[in-house]
Formats: structure tokens, C-alpha cells, sequence
């Protein structure tokens, strides 16, 4: 983080892909200082493991196999019989030939003869036995002459070894005595197969075992290695365990060159790097894909919303995807339609506004002079005892006060119904008292506030309209109660009354946002009502030819009603969205 802010970044992709080669650079490092050492220790502890149970199974495998000729040739060695008819051959008691037959009878009783290549018996001062053999010999050796003549009481248990390398062979050799009398000597050449199958022993690619006997080597893949002392596998380098026998004392010696080890330990290492560096690609990759679904919408959205900063809000951004950034995206179109349909319904209510105002600037040229002018006729009109016509300017100037002042437009109903019956008062007069009219206001609603002048449009249109072709006189209710939180106002006339059609058509013109062509007194009174109480509040109207109009005025109910309250709140939250509109209102 600390990079990242000192390299001052601000694209997102360049983060990411920052982050993964600091990543990446920390594993790759971690792999090559730390990774690697420990990989090679534990190939190293695992190699070393893994080298000794193998030459254990090896040595376990031919300990049992030299066990079992081991134990034939005692069978042998110690068969009664054959040393009786060795006896009666050498104190000529029995023909060589039939005690040859008799003997190799016996030897044909072992189990372990699959382990064996040849058996000879060769007796005291008679020419050699071929009793189980695959090259018979018809002559007594040098070598076996002299371990003959060599029989000494104290050695007449010892087990003879030698080893032959051309061709290679084990042969194993012990005298046959009784009561200390040398009968003859056994000669066994164990079985080549079982050299073969040490020859064959895998350790490793390069490693080898040997045979040890009293510290001399009986068998080795390298020939001339054999009869040698051991002394002589310290010359070869490479990791070395022992794994010492129970038949005899007899040592099996595996040897591994450490070049081995080391090359393992190399592909090993190569192959987990060539692993790491997939891995951080896929990675790489995984992280490019992901990049590229997080930034492209995301692109959309902030280029959507610079365009909406730039003043355009007919953005609408295309949407392919269902995920959570579609939710985002609707999110966002819906919230530009809103903004762009507030910021129309408002500009239009600030023209609207405007407009009123204008209007109301022009009623206000020279109150002052107008104040003091009816002040001035009224008091001419009392000193000339005309106080009916008086009355009526006194009237008309306290209308023309509560009509065109700025201090309070929301007034109480009792203050708007008082100004109202003096409207009604001066209309009486006009109409030569043919015009009635009544008030029916429920007192407990007479300190709520409402907007000034709200119901007076209503009433001029009744007089203006209801009565245009008044005989007998008409007659006006306004009828005003609470009823839970509205409250409610009823102007009902005995005029003339409107058509299905004319009602459908002043409907139409009371739907309008904007200004018609008539009727906009009864036009303002509900663009007023649902500019100050919503959508739920308005004028509705019931009327029917020659019985009538009822108009019904729903306002909500407030105690508190107050213009900065109504005014403020609305005009503070739009203020910045419509100051773009200002200049073309």
C-alpha cells in the first residue's frame, strides 16, 4: 500500500497488476532462497530414508536366500547316512558307485535345490562325487586339496566361502566329520540366478550394493572390485548405507553417487519453478480477466456519470450483463430518469412561481397611493353621510391589503373566511342583494393554516360562470369541517351548474402542467393544493345542468403550517439541480 500510494496509481488495472508482480516477486524469491533449501533437505532426508529400506528388503532377501542354502547344506553335512556310506567307502564295505547312487538319493530329499547350481562330496582319498550338479569335475583342484588337508579339529564346523569371478560364483564349503574323524568335504556352488538377481538390484539409476565378508568384498556388479577388501568402497564418493546380516556377519553395502541425489533434487526444483511460473500466469491471466469484467462497466457507469456532471441527463447506459453491476446500472439509469424528471417538474413550478409573482408585481404598483387614495374617498363619502358607499371602500381597501401583502401567505382559515365573506359582502352589494350567501366553518379547524386566497378563485368562478345569467338570485355555501388529517372545504352554488362534457373538459384542463386557456383560477387552486400537499390532495367537482356545482377542496391538515417550512425544505433540496434553468426561466 505504502508503494503504491508513494507511486501515486490512481488506475485501478495498475494496481492490480502492481500488486501481482509484488506478489509474484516474493514467491519467485521465496522459492529460489528458501523454497529450494528446504525442498533439497527434505529430498536429501526422504533419499537417505528411502535408500536404506531399500538395501534392508535387499539384504532381508538374501540373508533368507543364503539362509536356506545354509541350511541344506548342514542338512547335508550332518545326514547320518551319507557319513555311514562314506564311512563304508573308505573302509571299502560298499561299492563307489552304488554308495554314490545311495547319497545322491538323499541329497535329492532338500527343498532348496532351485538355490543351488552344483553338490559335490569329495571324500578322503577317492576321486569326487557330481551328486547335483550342471558341469561335474572329475579332479580335485589345488585349492580344494589343500583346504582338505587343512581339516583341524577346532575348525571342523567352519563354513568355507570363496568366490570365483570367471565366471562368477559363490561356493560355500564344509567338512564331513564324525567323532572327529574327517569323512570327506562338501563343496555347494549356490545357484548363479541368485547373482543374477543381485546383479539386477535397481538403486537408484546409478547406485550399487555389494556383499561384505570379513571385511572383504564376496560380490559386486564391478568384478574386480570382488575378493577385495573393504577398505575399498571408501574410494567411491557417494552416500553409503550398511545394512548388516544375521547369517554370518555378513554386511550388504548400498552406494549412491551424490551426483544422484543433487540431479534429483535439480529437475525437482526445475519442475516446482516451471509449476510457480504456470501458476503465477494462470494467476497473471485469472487477474487480467478479472480486471477486465470489474474496469469495463465500470468505465460505463463513471463515464455515464461524468456525462451527467457535464449537464446531460439523457444518459442512458446499455446494460448486457446480470450481475451486480446490472444493479448498479439500472440503479443508475432510474436515479438519472428521476433526477431529470424533478429537475422538469420543478423548473416548471419555478416558472410557475415566477409567473405569480409577476402577476402579483403588477398588482402591487403604488400601494401606497392606492391605500391612501380609497382612504381619502372613504372619508369623503362619511362626510357627505354616504356611509353604505363608504362601507363598501373600507371593505374593498382592507381586500386589496390582505390580497397584495407579502408578510403571511399561509394564513389561518378563520383570517382567509373573514376576507372572503368581506369579498362576498362587496359582490352582494354589486348584484343589488340578489347574490346570498352563507358560511358553515367548523371551529375546531379555524387556527389551521392554509395558503392564502386558496378558496376565493373558486367562489369568483360560481359568480363568474354559475350566475352569468342570474334572475331570481343565487345562493353560495362554503362549508368547511376537519376530518382526521385533511381538511375539507365545499363551495356549492344553486347556478346553472356544467354538462358531463363541459365537466370532462375543465378536468382535462385541471390535469394540465402547464397553463391553458381558461379557467386558470380553478387551474392555479390545484397546481397550488398539490404543489404544497402532494399528489393525494387537490379540487374535485360535481356538478349537473340547472341543479348546480359542488366543488370539494381536500387540503391536509396542519397547525403549524408555515411558508418558510413548506417553501425552504422544497426549494433548498432542488436549488442545485434547477440552477442551470434559472437563466432560461
Amino acid at each position: 500500500m505504502i508503494i503504491i500510494r508513494g507511486l501515486k496509481i490512481n488506475s485501478l488495472k495498475k494496481k492490480i497488476l502492481l500488486w501481482f508482480v509484488v506478489i509474484s516477486s516474493i514467491v519467485v524469491f521465496f522459492h529460489l532462497v528458501v523454497f529450494q533449501q528446504w525442498i533439497s533437505s527434505i529430498i536429501q532426508e526422504k533419499s537417505d530414508s528411502y535408500f536404506r529400506e531399500t538395501v534392508r528388503q535387499i539384504g532381508k532377501r538374501v540373508e533368507m536366500q543364503y539362509q536356506k542354502i545354509d541350511e541344506d547344506v548342514n542338512k547335508i553335512k550332518n545326514n547320518q547316512v551319507i557319513k555311514n556310506y562314506l564311512k563304508d567307502i573308505e573302509n571299502d564295505r560298499v561299492n563307489f558307485n552304488i554308495a554314490k547312487f545311495k547319497i545322491t538319493k538323499e541329497i535329492f530329499k532338500l527343498s532348496n535345490l532351485d538355490m543351488i547350481d552344483n553338490i559335490y562330496i569329495i571324500p578322503v582319498n577317492y576321486k569326487p562325487m557330481n551328486l547335483y550338479y550342471s558341469s561335474p569335475i572329475f579332479e580335485i583342484d589345488q585349492q580344494t586339496r589343500k583346504i582338505l588337508e587343512s581339516f583341524d579339529e577346532h575348525k571342523a564346523n567352519d563354513v568355507i566361502w570363496s568366490t570365483e569371478t570367471s565366471p562368477l560364483k559363490n561356493t560355500v564349503m564344509m567338512f564331513i566329520h564324525d567323532n572327529g574323524e574327517l569323512l570327506g568335504l562338501l563343496r555347494v556352488d549356490v545357484s548363479e540366478k541368485i547373482l543374477k538377481q543381485m546383479d539386477e538390484v535397481q538403486l537408484g539409476y546409478e547406485g550399487n550394493i555389494y556383499l561384505v565378508k570379513d571385511h572383504k568384498v564376496i560380490f559386486a556388479k564391478n568384478r574386480d572390485l570382488i575378493n577385495k577388501s573393504k577398505t575399498i568402497l571408501s574410494q567411491i564418493s557417494g552416500t553409503k548405507v550398511s545394512y548388516l546380516l544375521d547369517y554370518h556377519g555378513w554386511e550388504l553395502i548400498g552406494v549412491v553417487p551424490d551426483t544422484e541425489i543433487v540431479t534429483q533434487v535439480q529437475e525437482i526444483n526445475h519442475i516446482l519453478l516451471i509449476m510457480v511460473l504456470a501458476i503465477l500466469t494462470a494467476i497473471f491471466i485469472f487477474a487480467m480477466i478479472t480486471a477486465r469484467l470489474i474496469l469495463r462497466p465500470l468505465k460505463k457507469i463513471l463515464g455515464g456519470i461524468e456525462k451527467v456532471q457535464q449537464g446531460n441527463l439523457d444518459v442512458v447506459i446499455e446494460d448486457t450483463q446480470n450481475d451486480e453491476y446490472s444493479t448498479i446500472i439500472h440503479h443508475f439509469n432510474y436515479m438519472v430518469e428521476k433526477v431529470n424528471t424533478l429537475i422538469q417538474t420543478v423548473y416548471k413550478k419555478q416558472l410557475l412561481n415566477r409567473k405569480a409573482e409577476m402577476a402579483n408585481l403588477q398588482s402591487k404598483l403604488n400601494p401606497h397611493f392606492l391605500y391612501n387614495t380609497l382612504d381619502m374617498i372613504y372619508w369623503m363619502l362619511i362626510m357627505k353621510d354616504d356611509e353604505q358607499t363608504g362601507d363598501v371602500i373600507r371593505v374593498l381597501s382592507d381586500i386589496l391589503r390582505y390580497s397584495i401583502t407579502h408578510q403571511d401567505d399561509f394564513v389561518t382559515v378563520g383570517e382567509d373566511m373573514y376576507q372572503l365573506e368581506n369579498y362576498l359582502h362587496i359582490q352582494s352589494l354589486r348584484y343589488e342583494e340578489k347574490l346570498q350567501y352563507s358560511f358553515h366553518i367548523d371551529p375546531s379547524i379555524s387556527e389551521k393554516k392554509i395558503p392564502k386566497l386558496l378558496i376565493q378563485p373558486l367562489v369568483e368562478n360560481s359568480i363568474k360562470y354559475a350566475f352569468r345569467e342570474m334572475k331570481d338570485g343565487g345562493k353560495i355555501q362554503i362549508i368547511g369541517y376537519g376530518e382526521e388529517n385533511d381538511i375539507i372545504f365545499n363551495v356549492v352554488d344553486n347556478g346553472c351548474g356544467m354538462s358531463k362534457d363541459q365537466l370532462e373538459l375543465l378536468y382535462k384542463k385541471m390535469s394540465q402542467k402547464e397553463e391553458g386557456v381558461g379557467g386558470i383560477g380553478i387551474w392555479l387552486v390545484q397546481q397550488r393544493i398539490k404543489y404544497f400537499f402532494g399528489e393525494n390532495y387537490g379540487v374535485s367537482i360535481d356538478s349537473s345542468i340547472n341543479q348546480g356545482t359542488k366543488i370539494t377542496v381536500t387540503l391536509k391538515k396542519r397547525a403549524d403550517f408555515k411558508e418558510e417550512y413548506w417553501t425552504e425544505t422544497n426549494y433548498s433540496e432542488t436549488n442545485n439541480l434547477i440552477k442551470r434553468g434559472e437563466d432560461i426561466a
